[in-house]
């Protein structure tokens, strides 16, 4: 079975990232939080991320932070982030 081609992209989590798992929190692109990937907001530079958590007066603070997450090419294709 091919395996499916993964994209990393840069994202807001809203609280502590989880290893793969229940309970990573995202940041939306209408600004509200999600534990939804699909919803998540994506970006591809960190600069393009920062600058949606000013236009959105999110706070970046240790829990509320930019990283990176990989998401599939069906994920991003058919995501609404």
């Amino acid at each position: 079975m091919p395996r499916k081609k993964k994209t990393t992209l840069w994202v807001i989590f809203a609280g502590p990232e989880q290893v793969k798992g229940p309970g990573t929190r995202y940041v939306a692109h209408d600004g509200t939080v999600t534990a939804n990937r699909s919803d998540a907001a994506r970006f591809y530079s960190f600069d393009d991320a920062a600058e949606f958590a000013k236009q959105k007066k999110i706070e970046l603070t240790a829990i509320r932070y930019i990283g990176r997450a990989e998401f599939t090419d069906f994920e991003i294709q058919h995501g609404r982030g």
